[in-house]
């Protein structure tokens, strides 16, 4: 991915955290709650209208910003790797070890949420 090349996504809503929100059942099975289906797929129709191109390659520089809605505590970590992974399977990005360089912030905005993510290509040779 070339260096000046920005690409843009806005999600409508903010990454539902993954953390504790698996049920573990008899033999180790994994689901997950409603919830966080909802939203994975969502953000995957929200993230395939954007941006229709092959996943990036290399390394990446990611910008995320979080509009909250209230000053209710949030763990941006856990936000993060659910973001990661709709990046992943929406095809915008190939794995998330490719990113080098995350900058994330919070914004409140009373009554809005939603989510802004920018990715860069990096160049890593010195």
């Amino acid at each position: 991915m070339s260096e000046k090349k920005r690409i843009e996504i806005h999600l409508s809503s903010l990454p539902v955290p993954k953390s504790n929100r698996y049920i573990r059942k008899k033999g180790g099975v994994v689901f997950k709650p409603p919830r966080v289906k909802n939203w994975e797929a969502r953000a995957i129709w929200e993230i395939r209208q954007q941006y229709d191109g092959a996943p990036l390659e290399g390394p990446l520089s990611v910008e995320i910003i979080l509009v909250l809605p209230n000053r209710r505590k949030r763990d941006i970590d856990n936000m993060l790797k659910s973001l990661w992974d709709v990046l992943e399977r929406a095809k915008v990005i190939k794995n998330d070890n490719q990113i080098y360089e995350v900058k994330s912030v919070k914004v409140i905005e009373k009554s809005v949420q939603k989510t802004i993510v920018y990715i860069s290509g990096m160049d890593l040779r010195n």
